[in-house]
């Protein structure tokens, strides 16, 4: 062993020695493309007269390397463009690749090195954000629904701030976490939820909307093991991989970006009857039971003449629809509900020499919810410097956020305004007395005043964020370079819930008022080595890393109730207090290595390794291997491939498999912990809090993806890639014998699978010198399967959802309607009970107590997600449009107040407006499509009130204009545009679905997506 290593350190030295015996001299320059002026990224610059010397183009397009002196000739080469050769310069070399087909090739950026996609074994997408600057959203993760195959976000609450969920290809866990891993500048960041008042507000705090997205230079989605498996027990659902912007040497360049908006529901939201229309409504219904009403032990009539039934409708009826003090109908959506509004404005400046480069940006957005207790506004600051001298490169990074967040509550909270507008409120009732006091009468609502509440109550969350990143690289020759990088990722939010006590939540405890602070903070050490080694047609690559995550957090949670003054909020003055406080961390250490060899860009093969070792597991489950093997074929480098190359080029096939894994949520379930403050006997006490499982380990994801990428007439391109992704040791918590004291354990026991398929096709359909159009459809499908659950159960059930071996996960588990009885008007419903055969008895029924719940084959995802992308130049005109679309999916309405068909408790609610008269039954034989409203019809959850989530949405627009350069150089400034863009403007979907068709599964009283447009401009100086 020692002799191999001496002999090593021989080849090296002598390599070096070598090298250094040539007198060298230093060149750089940046390579740009001809069609659109953007740096040309891992372009390949190799130096014609010795061939084994070259170097790829970094992200923007820059390379810098040592050739020796005698040196004359450069070949510049990236497919999709045409191969040049330069003279050698001395001075900083500014070369033009010119295009030399129509769809120019993208860049795989992964965090551990940029790649050609031509280049890449794996599946990946690279979306620029150039297109997206100007959408009206202060979610990244709203941007990039429809943008990329395979990727499906789905909205939690349409409050601005709030959170999406974000999938790729799946569900791949049950009790460990299903978020994809998020890098930014190769350092992975937290992207958990910022807020210890989650049950208060669905939407929660989000930590990815303290980034400013004119901030990021590209997002790229990993999909599969291939390049996911660099980040081991992260990356089971996914990377997404973030590059912020960089300066560029030249002149330095200012841009002032500032517009202006307005935000509204983006649908039609749960519309209700107007005051007369509801009062028809409730008498008719009241009527027709009055009418039928009979006395239980004669069977006479109650009220057998027409006189006495109205007589009899009036005394029940009036008081509830009657109009209200001020002289109309109360519009409580006009009351509770506000037009929002948008403001952004942003700076930024980018320059700097061939060895000091520069960027920075200062931005500041306000946004108003449609709701007037819930708003956003944010303060981001950015830097970003490097600087090389000869061999060594540093660089300083930065990204800062200031964010505060006002929310109002979500879901049946009976001061949510959605709430309130959408069923609790009557038309009938108004927020005030004549007095102008606040009326405290709403039966419908638990007698809380909604205007009181937004008025008077607020749940407002400040965010301070800071990731500062140092990084230092050494060319320590060639062809192997040495990299560290320092990062922190530091969050710190501050929360406030006050609950007044003159009504509504706070009155039962005279006050409540609620403070917490979370502080957490991720440091991340990474240590690196960089080779790249050409030998003629042969090219090598690897990457070696050691790597440390060190991640605190800190949580102090105060409360004070008993206040002798609404107008002294804070915890000192409380009558009574208290508090408490908890810490937790882990860390984590990682090794990996990775190589990669290319053949002539012919035969590519690629394999990587990364050991994790983490705090969360028990010392003997403590450490994973990750690991990946990838290959792809470029079949158009084939010489049979030549006669074709006019119809068929850049044709080749990737297919990668590896493993990855996810880590338990909780940082300590393999430990057993006690919980002290059970005090005893006038003695503190502790109690044992959690049993432990010393044999929890990682649950472990292996991928298999098969792709096929190519393109036709070099205008159309096509990308299609088939995968599985099979995760087992899924952690389940199973039941366990009561005399442990505890109910459950996590354990490693279930198995799920995935598979699916991912087609994105690109079109330039126009390229003319003045006129360009190109065109991005993308089409996902997923299918999940639970494969195990935990070795003895089959079936589970989960209130309306349950989870059954050989179905998706998540499946509906609610009656099944049967449409309305003929003869009674009735709502009516299979029974599917179990019968003696073992068969399900089809018979139907009207009466809820004979009926049995079933697996419905209504799936709870959608069964295919995408998207359209479109953008358009014509001279100093620019359009760009996305469309998402999302089909086979289905959604609970769960608004279960609103689906009684008129019980008695509608006397006191709003009626949704799919109540129509017309559509009702009305006597024996009619075949209605309502039943009866009638005051003894019940709500069962059933597939009645399961909806169609399938729809097209004109996701964004952007539509801008640059004024003529002679015009903007009198003014002194280089260039100005202007612009409007817009947001959720258009939803094409199922009329009878009143929510949002974003959400998923059941929905109740969630914020929907709003639609927002907004009037902007840009100077450039």
């Amino acid at each position: 062993m020692r002799k191999r290593t001496l002999a090593l350190l021989l080849l090296f030295l002598t390599i070096g020695v070598t090298w250094a015996q040539k007198k060298q001299i230093t060149i750089s320059g940046t390579v740009i493309s001809s069609a659109d002026k953007e740096p040309v990224i891992a372009a390949s610059v190799v130096c014609t007269d010795f061939p084994s010397i070259g170097v790829l183009t970094d992200v923007k397009g820059n390379f810098s390397f040592k050739v020796p002196e005698e040196a004359r000739t450069l070949t510049i080469s990236s497919i999709g463009y045409t191969t040049q050769k330069v003279a050698i310069s001395s001075s900083p070399m500014h070369i033009i690749l010119k295009a030399e087909e129509r769809i120019t090739e993208t860049v795989v950026i992964t965090g551990y090195g940029a790649t050609r996609k031509s280049a890449f074994t794996g599946a990946a997408t690279t979306l620029s954000t150039k297109h997206m600057k100007d959408v009206p959203s202060v979610s990244i993760e709203d941007k990039l629904t429809g943008a990329i195959a395979g990727l499906n976000v789905s909205s939690v609450s349409g409050q601005p701030g709030s959170f999406s969920t974000v999938r790729i290809r799946g569900l791949g866990s049950i009790n460990a976490g299903n978020d994809p891993l998020y890098v930014i500048d190769g350092v992975p960041v937290n992207t958990n939820s910022a807020t210890q008042f989650g049950s208060y507000s669905s939407g929660g705090v989000n930590p990815l909307a303290t980034l400013n997205s004119n901030d990021i230079e590209n997002i790229t989605v990993i999909k599969d093991a291939g390049a996911a498996a660099l980040y081991g027990s992260r990356a089971a659902n996914g990377v997404i991989v973030i590059t912020t912007k960089a300066g560029r040497s030249g002149r330095t360049h200012y841009s002032f970006k500032a517009d202006w908006g307005s935000t509204d529901m983006a649908i039609d939201y749960r519309p209700t009857l107007s005051g007369e229309e509801r009062k028809t409504l409730i008498e008719a219904g009241y009527r027709k039971y009055y009418s039928e009403l009979r006395n239980k032990q004669t069977g006479q009539l109650l009220y057998p003449t027409p006189d006495l039934v109205e007589e009899q409708v009036r005394k029940t009826t009036e008081p509830s629809t009657a109009v209200p003090w001020t002289g109309h109908y109360t519009d409580w959506r006009k009351i509770l509900l506000r037009k929002g509004s948008v403001q952004n404005y942003e700076f930024s400046a980018n320059g700097g020499s061939e060895n000091t480069k520069f960027y920075t940006s200062i931005s500041y957005s306000d946004q108003k919810g449609i709701s007037l207790a819930s708003s956003f506004n944010r303060l981001t600051g950015s830097f970003n410097v490097s600087h090389t001298d000869r061999r060594l490169e540093l660089k300083a990074r930065a990204l800062f956020a200031r964010t505060t967040q006002n929310q109002n509550s979500d879901g049946t909270a009976f001061s949510n305004p959605i709430y309130g507008v959408s069923t609790t409120l009557s038309p009938s009732t108004y927020p005030r007395n004549p007095d102008g006091s606040y009326n405290r009468s709403f039966q419908g609502n638990n007698n809380i005043n909604p205007l009181f509440a937004l008025e008077k109550n607020f749940n407002q969350a400040k965010i301070f964020r800071a990731t500062p990143t140092l990084e230092a690289s050494f060319t320590i020759f060639p062809w192997l370079k040495a990299k560290q990088i320092a990062s922190c990722d530091y969050f710190n939010t501050e929360e406030a819930v006050w609950w007044d006590p003159r009504q509504g939540d706070g009155e039962a405890s005279n006050g409540v008022f609620q403070r917490a602070n979370s502080e957490y903070y991720t440091l991340t050490s990474q240590s690196q080595l960089f080779a790249v080694k050409q030998f003629g047609e042969h090219n090598l690559s690897g990457v070696m890393s050691f790597e440390v995550e060190d991640y605190q957090r800190l949580e102090n949670y105060l409360y004070g109730l008993d206040y002798p003054s609404f107008l002294k909020k804070e915890i000192e003055n409380a009558g009574t207090k208290s508090g408490s406080s908890s810490a937790n961390s882990s860390r984590m250490l990682s090794y990996l290595i990775k190589a990669d060899y290319n053949y002539a860009d012919r035969y590519i093969l690629a394999a990587s390794a990364r050991w994790d070792g983490s705090s969360r597991l028990a010392p003997n489950k403590r450490w994973g291997l990750f690991w990946s093997l990838s290959g792809s074929w470029n079949i158009s480098k084939e010489s049979f491939m030549k006669p074709l190359e006019k119809v068929l080029s850049d044709a080749r096939l990737r297919v990668s498999y590896g493993a990855n894994g996810t880590l338990p949520s909780n940082y300590y379930d393999h430990l057993s912990t006690y919980s002290f403050g059970y005090n005893y006997n006038g003695g503190t006490g502790l109690t044992e809090s959690s049993l432990g499982s010393p044999n929890l380990s990682w649950e472990k994801n292996k991928s298999l993806n098969v792709g096929v990428d190519f393109k036709l007439l070099h205008r159309f391109g096509v990308s299609f890639d088939y995968y599985t992704r099979t995760t087992t040791d899924l952690l389940i918590e199973k039941n366990i014998s009561g005399t442990t004291g505890f109910s459950a354990e996590l354990q490693n026991l279930g198995s799920m699978r995935n598979t699916g398929f991912e087609l994105e096709l690109r079109s330039a359909n126009i390229t003319l010198d003045n006129f360009s159009w190109n065109t991005t459809l993308s089409v996902g499908h997923n299918k999940n399967t639970l494969l195990r659950y935990d070795g003895k159960q089959t079936r589970e059930v989960a209130g309306r959802i349950v989870h059954e071996v050989g179905y998706p996960y998540n499946s509906y588990y609610i009656a099944e309607y049967a449409g309305v009885d003929p003869t009674t008007g009735k709502a009516s419903y299979y029974k599917n009970t179990l019968t003696s055969k073992g068969t399900l008895d089809r018979t139907i029924t009207t009466d809820p107590n004979q009926v049995s719940r079933r697996r419905i084959d209504k799936p709870y995802d959608p069964v295919i997600t995408g998207g359209l992308m479109n953008t358009i130049s014509w001279g100093p005109i620019d359009l760009s449009f996305n469309l998402s679309y999302s089909l086979g999916g289905y959604i609970f309405d769960n608004a279960e107040a609103l689906h009684k068909d008129g019980n008695s408790e509608v006397l006191n609610l709003a009626i949704p407006k799919m109540y129509d008269l017309n559509k009702m039954w009305k006597k024996p034989g009619d075949n209605a499509e309502l039943p009866a409203f009638d005051p003894t019809n019940t709500f069962i959850s059933s597939t009645r009130f399961l909806f169609s989530s399938d729809h097209l949405r004109l996701k964004s627009l952007t539509l801008g204009a640059t004024l003529p350069n002679n015009w903007v150089k009198k003014m002194g400034v280089n260039s100005i545009r202007l612009y409007a863009s817009g947001a959720n403007l258009l939803t094409w979907k199922d009329k009878k679905l009143v929510v949002d068709p974003e959400f998923r599964g059941f929905v109740s009283y969630q914020t929907p997506a709003l639609r927002s447009i907004t009037f902007g401009v840009q100077v450039g100086i």
